[in-house]
């Protein structure tokens, strides 16, 4: 009787740690299903669209509003004419792109006044889901129950492209793109094909003062109060179809776009978020989080923090480079903070421990079922092992390949030894990757980087990763590191760490782009011969990096065969609803505006204004307020925008939809599908949620629609963008 209440309790408690159907909302939703959850429930919440409203292959729906924009987030369509609204720091690469010292968009933002004056967003294009389909059983067919980890894994990935080869034929001229993309650590795979609109303009971005108001400090944190939005335009040729930039170009007309809603929101309302949502791991084991929370994630934070700290220090000499590396810092600092809070939100809901509880669930449910256990009972056993051996060399890996990546000119040299080392194996075992097509690129990238490089951010790069290999455990030390350095400590070795790297990268034999290019054919016996000190630790470290490397694929094609597994024992204990874990595709998910507590004594609101907006103001960045923006508080200029409430403009405003990063610039909609606010954030509390979703912490931060129109109209004076957009005063 104990023995079975405690199972009873086990199963009971994992199912609450588990993605499984809790309807408390939870869940990135495959769009095409949501006739499966309880929509008689929603409804009661707010929901008012059919399901085909929100997906549909054969007749306009949300889906073809939402876009994925090439850069890593999501707009939507909010105009018959291709206007895009997606956050200013979605459409930041292009705004900083297009900035010099004579036009700081930056600063100053940027504002097309007619459509001919919209400038291309550059690198930028944007995707639209048309359809998809579950090809599982297609891409497993290709595979043999006598092959190896490794020889599965390179099959199911001949298979994917041969797929997305195979539908995409004979229509990539009209702008079709397939993919066959794995979902849930390979228990599935789903063919998608989008339409790619690549002439992407600029429309309206506001002042980095408004877009990024709060800078690293408010990142991530509530109560938030940035302007984070803006608009870009989708161009297609004069025949419709999609065509790259020209001047003939006419705005892409989109079978649906998205009404604005200037009603506002209350606590409870009904949200919903359509967006691609980037990578979630929810499915995974506790070996799996553990090992991030320890190694993976410490290791990208301390080589984030030294790339920061190095680049910030070189903007701070040169005006003119502080804007070229304002895109790259802004990226570094968020993917920071992200990993910062997803350590502390790991320990904070102690998953390694509640995933443990689970799998002693699981291990207890096969005991009392011999079909299950006969073919799952070795699943978990294995996977514990290929996670003790990655234990044994996953730092020493994290550190290798830091120093591998330390600069330009040291990326550079590791292509070189991995090319020359190649073209020792047999011709047919050499990789494409290091061919000669491979080469020829990496010679015009020389010549183009070669006038833009820092040496100096380089040499503060290459000790950075020194010092790093420094502190590794005793049983992971890199060879190559320890013969230079090992008999130094502390300060000492720091400054011949530095010594070292300053003559490296400074005093070698590379002193002009040639100098690096003809290395590009030389073969690895050369290579040795050459004494020059960067190219040997390059070469030393990729030697050590090689049995690694291989390690690491046998790895990964172990895990794809096991993982699946896993994740299908756990459901069919479970026996309920399932979402694939987000992995850049086309998701729905629900919620309701709510506030919340993130540590005792302590609520927060669901909401915040313009008046907070000032109050933070101290006229320096990343609080300066624009001058014209106080100036308008001041004269109480708010024309229909003020929040009844608050009695001033609505900022930004909290709900619990379930999202993460790729959700970038997703709109945020009430339950007619319209507008209400653009996703910009999820809240520090809730990091970590792509391991786990609590909704007591996890929190989607949007910017209110309707401050979004007060600074297009009072601030910009660019309220002509109104009369393409279809504004409701919605209904309460």
């Amino acid at each position: 009787m104990i023995r079975r209440m405690l199972m009873t309790f086990l199963i009971v408690f994992s199912l609450l740690v588990a993605p499984l159907a809790s309807w408390a909302d939870e869940g990135m939703w495959l769009p095409n299903s949501l006739g499966k959850l309880p929509l008689s429930q929603l409804k009661k919440r707010g929901f008012e669209l059919k399901p085909e409203e929100v997906y549909s292959e054969t007749a306009p729906s949300l889906k073809d509003a939402i876009v994925q924009i090439s850069i890593g987030g999501t707009g939507s369509f909010v105009s018959p004419d291709g206007l895009i609204l997606t956050n200013h720091h979605v459409a930041f690469s292009a705004v900083t792109a297009a900035s010099s010292t004579e036009h700081d968009y930056i600063t100053e933002g940027f504002l097309a006044k007619s459509r001919a004056e919209e400038i291309p967003a550059a690198g930028y294009s944007i995707s639209i889901t048309q359809d998809f389909k579950n090809v599982t059983a297609e891409v497993l067919a290709a595979v043999k129950p006598e092959m190896s980890p490794e020889e599965r894994a390179r099959t199911i990935s001949a298979r994917q492209q041969e797929l997305a080869r195979a539908a995409s034929k004979g229509r990539e001229k009209d702008g079709i793109r397939t993919q066959v993309i794995e979902a849930t650590g390979g228990y599935e795979y789903y063919l998608y094909t989008y339409l790619t609109l690549r002439d992407v303009r600029m429309v309206y971005a506001p002042p980095k003062s408004i877009g990024y108001y709060g800078g690293d400090p408010d990142n991530f944190e509530w109560p938030r109060h940035c302007g984070d939005f803006a608009f870009l335009r989708a161009y297609v040729g004069e025949d419709g179809k999609p065509a790259m930039f020209n001047k003939s170009n006419v705005p892409f007309k989109p079978k649906k776009f998205l009404p604005i809603s200037a009603g506002g929101v209350r606590p409870g309302d009904f949200t919903m978020v359509m967006g691609y949502p980037g990578r979630t791991m929810r499915y995974r084991e506790s070996y799996s989080i553990d090992f991030n929370q320890r190694v993976q994630l410490p290791a990208q934070v301390a080589a984030l923090r030294q790339q920061i700290e190095t680049l910030t220090r070189l903007g701070e000499t040169d005006p003119a480079l502080k804007i070229r590396l304002a895109d790259q810092i802004f990226g570094l600092s968020n993917s920071l903070k992200n990993f910062e809070g997803s350590i502390l939100g790991l320990k904070r809901m102690d998953l390694t421990t509640r995933k443990q509880a689970e799998e002693a669930a699981f291990l207890k449910w096969l005991d009392a079922n011999p079909v299950q256990k006969e073919r799952y009972g070795q699943v978990l056993p294995q996977i514990a092992e290929l996670y003790r051996e990655l234990n044994s060399y996953g730092l020493k890996q994290n550190a290798l390949n830091n120093l591998l990546n330390a600069g330009d000119l040291i990326n550079t040299l590791e292509f070189i030894w991995s090319r020359a080392l190649d073209k020792e194996r047999p011709a047919n075992e050499q990789s494409p990757q290091f061919g000669d097509m491979a080469a020829q690129r990496v010679a015009q990238q020389i010549a183009m980087m070669w006038g833009e490089r820092q040496p100096e951010a380089e040499v503060k790069l290459l000790a950075g990763a020194l010092a790093i290999a420094a502190g590794l455990p005793e049983n992971q030390k890199i060879g190559a590191i320890e013969k230079l350095f090992g008999k130094e400590s502390g300060p000492a070795r720091r400054k011949a760490e530095e010594a070292f790297a300053t003559k490296a990268i400074t005093g070698g034999k590379f002193t002009t782009a040639d100098s690096l290019k003809s290395l590009l054919d030389s073969s690895a016996s050369e290579l040795r011969a050459i004494d020059d000190p960067l190219l040997k630790l390059v070469g030393q470290a990729y030697d050590e990096n090689r049995p690694l490397t291989e390690r690491s694929r046998a790895f990964n094609g172990r895990i794809l065969r096991l993982r699946p597994e896993y994740v299908r024992g756990m459901l069919e204990m479970k026996n309920g609803l399932y979402y694939p874990d987000a992995n850049f595709t086309l998701r729905w998910t629900y919620g309701e505006v709510k506030g919340y507590q993130p540590r005792d004594a302590v609520t927060y609101d669901f909401q915040t204004s313009l008046r907070g907006v000032i109050e933070k103001d101290t006229g320096t960045e990343p609080f300066d307020a624009p001058a014209r923006l106080k100036e308008i508080y001041q004269k109480r200029d708010f024309g229909n925008y003020v929040d009844a409430g608050l009695k001033d403009v609505p900022v930004a405003f909290l709900a619990t939809t379930d999202i993460t990063g790729g959700n970038s610039g997703s709109p945020v909609m009430n339950g007619r599908g319209e507008v209400i606010g653009l996703a910009f954030d999820g809240n520090f509390e809730g990091l970590g949620g792509d391991y786990n979703f609590d909704l007591s912490s996890n929190r989607t931060l949007a910017v209110d629609i309707r401050y979004v129109l007060f600074l297009v109209d009072k601030f910009a004076g660019a309220g002509y963008l109104f009369n393409e957009m279809q504004i409701r005063p919605g209904k309460r």
